[in-house]
């Protein structure tokens, strides 16, 4: 299991700090919207994305997600509530080709839940919705490292490794290493419905 509430609450308004034996701040997980920005840090395992883009697949970011060579990264947002980290953008693979010899399968909208430990993704085939699946098993999963959170390893679940398989013909890579995950939650500097003296407007 993961463990996101190994962060320390003391200074939840102005820093978030990461120790290894302290909790995600109550306020974080409140009713008045308190949330984290920040964003996750994906380092892609080189040989894996060779073995993908041998397999005639161009893998791209869906914005506000990025790519950069091999590394990718993803905006987190909304509160973190129940053990999940919620972020915005993606990544999607396609085929060579036009109209309907082009395959592209978009991976957005990640969650990472503590709970279960995976990482899942909304699925989109062509247009056409598949859905919410799991995406990645995540292992090796360390806190209190410098500059993250949490970091953890990702390997390719066994739903989505079905689901190359089954779009594009690969092989099955249920298991595959596809890279390492710094997850790092940056708390709000203050909250926007707070006047300056730090009251709650009329609607709290």
């Amino acid at each position: 299991m993961l463990s996101f509430r190994k962060l320390a609450g003391a200074c939840a308004v102005t820093a978030l700090v990461v120790t290894g034996a302290s909790a995600l701040p109550a306020a974080a997980e409140g009713s008045h919207g308190w949330g984290y920005g920040g964003k996750t840090t994906v380092s892609l395992d080189a040989g894996t994305v060779t073995a993908v883009v041998g397999l005639g697949l161009t893998p791209s970011a869906v914005a506000p997600g990025t790519l950069d060579g091999l590394t990718a990264t993803f905006p987190i947002v909304g509160p973190i509530k129940n053990g999940i980290v919620r972020h915005a953008g993606g990544l999607k693979l396609s085929t060579a080709g036009k109209g309907w010899k082009k395959k592209v399968l978009e991976l957005t909208d990640y969650n990472i839940n503590e709970n279960t430990g995976k990482l899942t993704s909304e699925a989109e085939f062509n247009g056409k919705d598949l859905g919410r699946i799991p995406l990645f098993d995540l292992s090796n999963v360390k806190t209190g490292q410098p500059g993250c959170a949490v970091t953890a390893d990702l390997k390719l679940d066994m739903v989505a490794a079905g689901a190359l398989t089954a779009k594009f013909g690969a092989p099955d890579l249920t298991g595959t290493f596809f890279g390492s995950a710094c997850v790092a939650p940056k708390a709000k500097a203050s909250h926007p419905d707070r006047d300056e003296r730090g009251h709650w407007g009329d609607r709290y």
